[in-house]
């Protein structure tokens, strides 16, 4: 599946909600989400132009995910393939067994909303102000869903949160 996202910084978040709840989205889970970048030659936890590969713990279910790198687009444009299982620990175990060399722990607060194939997430990592992510299938929906929350989509940051903010993560 290709996924399509942007990032929108400094937002009230009450607004937001507002927002979200009026146009339909509802609120799938609020809780703390902790994950595990995998690295290699090709594969980058925090350059979205490499291949990225994950291990999740999220509303308790865990998710081994896959992502190409970025195409060239005005978002973040990725084919995405996810995998659900069942233990967190072999997950991880496994693929350092393939050769990868795990990254460092990330854990944010993430309230995580639907509307239908749209999602929208309110994230916070650590002392970066929450953050809002909508997540599309295509670039018409993210224009139409922008456009629907009163967001100027040129607003849009495209990347990951670490390249947008990549001091607040001394790299």
């Amino acid at each position: 599946m290709e996924e399509i996202e942007l990032k929108f910084l400094n937002i009230d978040v009450g607004e937001i909600k507002t927002k979200l709840s009026k146009i339909g989205a509802k609120v799938k889970f609020d809780d703390h989400t902790e994950s595990y970048p995998f690295l290699s030659e090709d594969f980058c936890g925090f350059n979205s132009t490499k291949k990225f590969l994950r291990v999740r713990k999220v509303n308790g279910e865990i998710w081994i995910t896959y992502k190409d790198p970025m195409t060239d687009s005005e978002m973040t444009t990725r084919k995405e393939i996810e995998i659900k299982v069942d233990d967190y620990e072999k997950a991880i175990t496994l693929l350092e067994s393939l050769g990868f060399k795990r990254g460092t722990v990330f854990k944010k607060h993430r309230v995580h909303y639907e509307l239908g194939d749209v999602h929208f997430e309110l994230d916070t990592v650590g002392n970066i102000p929450t953050y809002l992510e909508i997540e599309t299938q295509t670039e018409e929906a993210m224009k139409k869903i922008c456009l629907e929350l009163n967001l100027n989509i040129l607003e849009g940051k495209k990347g990951t949160i670490v390249e947008i903010y990549p001091e607040k993560f001394n790299l």
